[in-house]
């Protein structure tokens, strides 16, 4: 299975994740993205990583245990995404906004573990610290 490559960019959080497992820093834009763009992007880059274990699965890299560890993880954020989201709809921007800032971190440390998992790295240490 060819997986194609979608470069998700959070710019005002400062972080780029593409589904093939590489993380890098993005260029600033002219403007601050809305909250709906850092929410729409924040999802897409949960999908991208539930993609990504799927196919770190699937090449034997991770096992079935630390994939479902990884899904039950992205859960969580989609849960938080959610909370942030009902945050903004009720005028409380700054939580909204810290809650995306901490999902997005915790998406970008699944991601640097799946890359590792990738490199024949141990999964089980990078994902230790991050909670579900």
């Amino acid at each position: 299975m060819k997986m194609t490559m979608k470069k998700i960019t959070i710019c005002r959080i400062g972080i780029v994740l593409v589904a093939s497992g590489w993380i890098g820093s993005c260029a600033s834009t002219s403007g601050a993205p809305t909250f709906s763009q850092l929410l729409s992007t924040a999802e897409a880059a949960d999908d991208a990583i539930v993609l990504a274990a799927t196919a770190t699965l699937n090449s034997g890299a991770i096992t079935s245990a630390q994939a479902k560890k990884v899904l039950t993880i992205t859960d969580g954020v989609n849960t938080a995404l959610s909370l942030a989201n009902t945050a903004y709809a009720g005028g409380n921007t700054a939580s909204a906004t810290s809650q995306i800032v901490a999902a997005t971190a915790t998406l970008t440390t699944v991601q640097a573990c799946l890359s590792a998992a990738q490199a024949k790295a141990s999964i089980d240490t990078c994902l230790a610290p991050v909670s579900t």
